[in-house]
């Protein structure tokens, strides 16, 4: 009697994977022709108006991350269209969240300001005397015809002792700039000059109340 001889099991199960790892290979390959445009980032470097003089203060301020209106949350840049149609520029994004970018660039304001001895992010390590609460209210490029667009910058802050629901004041920093071309390099300039003349009048207005200084 001839007994038949059947394949190894190891074999059989090293033959059965093979559909799925094509499909796999198949896959892979086709994301590396992906025929997505590269997104540029930009980041703003703005120039802010020479401060004036400061009053002489030992008061500390912490700057918390600002709160965003609906649409302007992330690293899009966003536009808007004629009937408040919300957009982003395609292929085109801030090298952070406009929150966290808005942040940062206060801060580096009123440090420039000198009208506080210490100013810091919400993330720092001390106990400052002061809080300021910052609301990005407008942050986009505005279509309003058939021209360039027109950027909005527009900042409300509060500024309260830490510890009290005293408000000490409250200010609101607004420029709107239009861009010279209907280009990405244009528009991305007048949110740079748009969000230095907010910022500065910003860093005018966040002061200590004369009342309170020490």
């Amino acid at each position: 009697m001839r007994i038949a001889r059947s394949q190894p099991a190891s074999r059989q199960r090293r033959a059965a994977p093979l559909p799925w790892a094509l499909l796999l290979l198949a896959g892979c390959s086709g994301g590396l022709r992906s025929s997505l445009p590269v997104a540029q980032v930009y980041v703003l470097q703005p120039t802010l108006a020479a401060p004036a003089a400061p009053a002489p203060s030992s008061a500390t301020l912490q700057v918390l991350l600002p709160l965003a209106a609906p649409g302007l949350a992330g690293d899009g840049i966003v536009v808007l269209h004629p009937g408040q149609r919300l957009d982003y520029y395609n292929a085109a994004r801030w090298a952070a969240a406009a929150p966290l970018m808005m942040q940062t660039l206060a801060i580096e304001a009123l440090r420039a300001s000198n009208r506080f001895a210490l100013v810091e992010s919400d993330a720092g390590p001390f106990a400052a005397d002061y809080v300021l609460s910052l609301e990005l209210s407008h942050f986009e490029a505005e279509y309003r015809d058939s021209g360039p667009p027109t950027v909005h910058v527009s900042l409300i802050g509060s500024l309260g002792r830490r510890g009290s629901r005293d408000t000490a004041l409250s200010f609101h920093a607004d420029s709107q700039v239009r861009a010279d071309a209907d280009r990405m390099q244009a528009v991305v300039a007048a949110f740079e000059r748009a969000t230095g003349e907010a910022l500065s009048q910003l860093a005018s207005a966040a002061a200590v109340p004369a009342s309170a200084q020490r």
